[in-house]
Parts: structure tokens; sequence; C-alpha cells
């Protein structure tokens, strides 16, 4: 039934014909950026709110989707029919809703051929079935529609072009399926496979998921694409991407005797940079497939369609905007951890990103040594520190709102480092390696619990308390500790007193083995202590007299750690430069009480700026500048120091 259906969609396309006014050009964007764009400075005419969750039927099981779409490069209108087949999960099912936005208007319904109604309403319609539906029972709606597509979250489709040249793509991810094809627009609900039909341009290419089936050319300057897909996919990573692209392939290597293209679709004027760069994915692809099995659309294959919005893991065929390595390696992560198996609600979405963040340190570990691995990590800590709220309950609102970077991407790939250090190096990758192969999660949909019941089948260790506090708790472990020693004769004993503040809720304080590194005399030595409770006191007998007692000395913690002597300030200061009068040079000196992005400039009189001397992230604590004022004249001016939302400033006098 459905490849009859599939000659049927090819012959309605090959009369359409439209024609509209060209679209604006978009620059190339980070994906974040594209996000504040898209939600904050397109018109309001051009870009709507989406709804956080499918109105789709819960009831209706996806089995295969057909999407038959004539776009016109020059336009930013769009005709379509798209086919959804599915199973019926519940008796006495008589109605049938699917994911559109009402920009799209549906000209006509059918139901297992036969046409009905239905009735749209602001993202979804309502079909009326021709009879009630009992649990099992298959049937398959095709809907024909068309309009211009009106764009939410990070684009959904772009009508653009480059260089003078059309250029159309898509991102749906997480809520933009449903605004250019009629959908269940649901991570958890997987069809078994997808046609994607693109009718369009001769002189362009288009990519898409699968393998290319078939191009038919129409003979009236226009030609169909055909993409097949036969894996399970959801529907926010089918993509089309429509350009005049430059097409190259690299060949992955996995057997003395098989191979999987790599085919890549680039703007010509990016393709030098292309040809250069991207073959590293070869090595990416093996090293991933040694981790976590093999490439998990070997039969298909793997590539790069270039668009306009950062990087998209688009199934089988990564949609991308930089060819930058940690970029191209995190995109291709995800074909294991997104697209084989997919975040079963957006509210699981770690599983998706910060999988693909931390296999992009893996990466760097097998290719460039552990020294890679940490410089990477080491960022992903940094910024995690700022991160807000929960990994495991993100905000859905919006899409920015839900890809926040410093919680779902480094915070989230922090908690990986951790757990592998708690794990250790083989039970780690044992896991990991499980649950890419786990046999109710391959090529379907995925919770945190499944992850955590992985982990600990395969460790056999009780890890609840880590994901507790670390996926579904906030913030992280503040560790003040103070130590002593006495003599014993022939030891000496050491006494650690570790502190986590009572201002705390969610968790109240953090569970979590801490390595501390114990110095004697010129001799190292490790132990791992189990911090469990909020004020905790460890001995430990030493052969000689320690010297210095440093916690977590390899940085395997997110944390802020404090010896006793060294605690932060409690305010914001700005002391006054000395000294003061000054001629050749000044010290500034200002303290920070907690974790801020930090700038400290100074201006003349008039308001403007002479130098920049600080301008990054800082940690709790006490810090001093040194300024020389060069060939600057006699006079008054002023040091500001700006922490988050704080501001102070002092006057400084420069006599020559």
């Amino acid at each position: 039934m459905i490849r009859t259906h599939t000659r049927l969609l090819i012959a309605f396309f090959a009369c359409q014909q439209i024609v509209l006014p060209q679209s604006s050009n978009i620059d190339t964007w980070t994906r974040q950026q594209a996000v504040n764009a898209y939600d904050v400075e397109r018109p309001p005419s051009q870009t709507q709110q989406a709804p956080t969750s499918s109105e789709a039927s819960g009831w209706f099981d996806v089995t295969y989707d057909s999407l038959a779409l004539d776009v016109d490069a020059h336009t930013a209108y769009l005709k379509g029919a798209v086919t959804i087949a599915g199973i019926c999960r519940q008796d006495g099912s008589r109605q049938l809703t699917l994911d559109l936005s009402n920009a799209m208007h549906i000209d006509s319904v059918h139901v297992n051929g036969v046409r009905t109604s239905c009735v749209q309403a602001a993202n979804s319609f309502t079909i009326a079935l021709d009879r009630s539906y009992q649990s099992g029972e298959i049937l398959s709606a095709t809907v024909f529609y068309e309009g211009v597509p009106v764009a939410s979250g990070f684009g959904s489709i772009v009508f653009s072009s480059h260089a003078g040249v059309p250029w159309i793509f898509t991102l749906s991810e997480p809520y933009g399926a449903k605004d250019w094809w009629p959908c269940k627009n649901d991570p958890s609900d997987k069809a078994d496979s997808a046609d994607i039909l693109i009718t369009c341009d001769s002189a362009y290419r288009v990519g898409s998921q699968g393998v290319l089936v078939s191009v038919v050319n129409l003979g009236n300057g226009k030609s169909i694409y055909h993409w097949r897909e036969r894996y399970p996919i959801a529907s926010y990573l089918i993509s089309i991407a429509i350009s005049n692209y430059v097409q190259f392939s690299n060949w992955y290597r996995y057997s003395a005797t098989d191979s999987m293209e790599v085919l890549n679709y680039v703007l010509p004027e990016d393709y030098a940079a292309a040809l250069q760069n991207l073959p590293r994915v070869i090595d990416m692809l093996s090293i991933y497939s040694s981790l976590y099995g093999q490439y998990p659309f070997i039969k298909e294959k793997y590539g790069h369609s270039e668009f306009a919005l950062g990087g998209m893991e688009h199934q089988t065929m990564t949609s991308i905007s930089t060819f930058q390595e940690n970029v191209v390696s995190h995109e291709l992560a995800h074909q294991w951890f997104g697209d084989m198996i997919t975040c079963r609600t957006w509210s699981d979405l770690w599983l998706n990103e910060a999988f693909a963040q931390y296999s992009s340190a893996l990466y760097l570990e097998k290719e460039y040594g552990v020294n890679s691995y940490w410089d990477y990590i080491n960022t992903q800590i940094h910024s995690g520190l700022s991160a807000p709220g929960e990994i495991g309950a993100p905000d859905t609102s919006t899409a920015g709102s839900l890809f926040n970077n410093p919680l779902i991407y480094c915070k989230g790939a922090s908690v990986l480092h951790m757990l592998r250090h708690l794990l250790g190096d083989s039970t780690f990758f044992r896991a990991l390696r499980a649950y890419a192969n786990d046999p109710q999660l391959i090529y379907s949909t995925a919770s945190t619990q499944d992850f955590e019941r992985v982990c600990e089948t395969v460790s056999g260790k009780n890890l609840g308390y880590f994901f507790r506090e670390w996926i579904y708790g906030e913030g992280f472990p503040d560790y003040q500790y103070s130590w002593n020693w006495k003599s014993t004769g022939s030891s000496h004993i050491l006494t650690i007193d570790i502190t986590q503040p009572a201002n705390r809720a969610n968790p109240a304080f953090f569970t979590m083995p801490i390595d501390v590194r114990i110095t004697m005399n010129g001799i190292d030595t490790t132990v791992t202590v189990f911090n469990n409770a909020p004020t905790q006191s460890f001995t430990i007998q030493c052969p000689s007299e320690p010297t210095s007692v440093v916690l977590d000395p390899d940085g395997w913690i997110l944390k802020l750690t404090f010896l006793a002597s060294n605690i932060p300030p409690t305010e914001l200061a700005l002391d006054q430069n000395y000294p003061n009068p000054f001629n050749s040079g000044t010290k500034i000196k200002y303290s920070l009480p907690k974790l801020e992005q930090v700038s400290l400039r100074i201006y003349d009189m008039l308001g403007r700026r002479i130098v920049l001397l600080v301008d990054t992230k800082q940690m709790p604590g006490f810090y001093e500048v040194e300024w020389s004022p060069g060939g600057l004249a006699s006079g008054v001016y002023i040091c500001r120091l700006v922490a988050g939302d704080s501001r102070i400033q002092k006057k400084m006098i420069l006599l020559r």
C-alpha cells in the first residue's frame, strides 16, 4: 500500500508550479544566536510561539511518515501531501488529532484512501475517522495542504539566500516540525521509516535522511528528489536542505570489505574549507564506534548539509554552519545519543545534548591525548558553575530556554565526567556501551531513569544519590575545609574537617566521594573520602608530617573549594587604588563573594573608556590588578568594577 501511494504522490507533484517573491538573506549564525534571532528579532508576522507539547492523539502509534513537498526556491510558499500511517492503541477511537500550524491551510484529508472532514485549531487539526477503530488496527491519513510557513523556535523552515542564490533549510527541534508539515510532534513516538520527496528547481541539490533513491527530472526545470529512511526516526529529525550545493564524499571503511559513504553538501564558497575539515569525521566515526558500538545507520550513510543555524543532528545528515572540529564531533555523537536513542520527553534532553557534548571530550582524548580532554572538560566545568535550575527539569517553555548551554550542555557533560571518576574508567565505558546497545532503548527512546538503571546494572552500585543531586538537584557543592595533625610517635594523625554551607535546599548537601591529596615532606599520596554529611571529619594516619592538603586536586567534581584560611569575602568590594596619587603605576584590589562575570575598566572624566583590565568570569576570592597608564596626561580617572548586576567605582589621580 505504501509503495503504491508513493507513486501517486510523485504524479501529484509533477504538475505543481508555484512562483512567489524571494525571501531575505540570513547570515551564518551559531545555534544559540539563531534562538535569539527567531525568538526576539523577527517581526511578529514572521514568527510565533510554539506549543511546548504535542496535541496529537496519544492513542495513535506512528509507524510511517511520507512527505511529498513542492518547494519553489524563489518563494516562501510550500505545497505538500503528507501521509502518516500508524496503529491504533485504544479501543473506540473515532477522531485523530495531529500537529500542524494553522498558517498552513489544509485542502483535504483522506483516511485509508477515502476523503473525510477535519477541523483546524491554532497548532493542530482533528480528523473525523470513517468508523470506530479498535486497538491493533492500522490506519493511514493523507493530508493535502499549502501555505506560507510561520517559523517558531530555532527557525523551523527558513527561506533564505547565499551569494544571491536561493537557500532553503529546516531545523525543527524541539517544537518546529508542525510549522511546515503535519505530524505527531512528540519525541516519544518514532516512525519506523520515512520517505521524503522534494520537488524543486533542477539546478539545486536536496539533502535529507537515509538514502537518495532517485532524482527524477520532470522536464520543466524541476526535479523530484526522493530520500528513503528505513531506520526509526522522530519527527523533529526529519529535514530538508536545498541550494546549489557542491557535493563531495569521504568513506568510512569499517571492515576489510565494507565501507559507508559520508556525503557532504556544502555551499560553493565554503567548499575549500569543508574539503579541508570535514574528512576528520572518518576518525570520529571510528572512535565513537569503538566506544559505543557501530555507527547506528551503517546501512545508509552519514553526511552534512550546510545551513545557517549552527549545528543540528538531523538523522544520517547533520545540518551545519561551521566545520569547527568540536561542533562536527558533537553533532556526529548525536547519531547515537539523540537519533538512535532519542530523549523520551524534552525534560530528558540532557541525554541528547550532554552525551554529545561529553563525546567531544572523549574524541579529543582519543585523537590528541589526555591533556586535550582536560582542556575541554575544564571549560565545561567553568561554564557549568553558572548553570541555573535542574538538568532533569529544564524550562521547556521556549526553544531558547530549553537549550540552556551552561545547564544542559556544560553541566550535563560535567555530570558524565564525574560519573566516569565515580565508576572508574572500565565500568564507566562498559556502562556507556551497554546504554547505547540496550535492547529496550536502541532505535527507541530513553529517560533519565533508563540511563540510571543501566549504570546501576553494569556497576552493581546504587547511584540514586548521584542522580538525585546532580540531575534533579541544583547548583554544586561548596566545600570549606580545614586540617590539622598531631604526632603519635611513629606516625602522624591527620584530621580533615569538611563543611558544606547550610544555605541550600535542593539538595541540602551533596553526597560525593572526594579525592584528597596529602603532601608529606615531598611525598604525595591521594586517598578518597566519602562525604555524606554537611559537616564531617575524617582521620587519616600518615607516615610523616603533612605539609599540605588539597581536595579534589585533579578537578573531577563540579565545585568550589576553600581552605578555612582562604574563605572568600562576604560582599563585593573595590578598594582604593594604591598608591594614589600615582605616576608610573598603581595596584587595584577587589573582592568577589560569589562566581560572577566581572569587568574592570578605566575611564576618563568625559566617560571615555581608556582601558579594559578584566573581562571574564571569576571565582569568589580576592583579586589584585596592576595598571601602568603609559603616556596618559595627569588628571582624575575613574576605575569601575562591574560584577553581575552590581557596579562600584573609585576616583584615581594620575600625577606626572
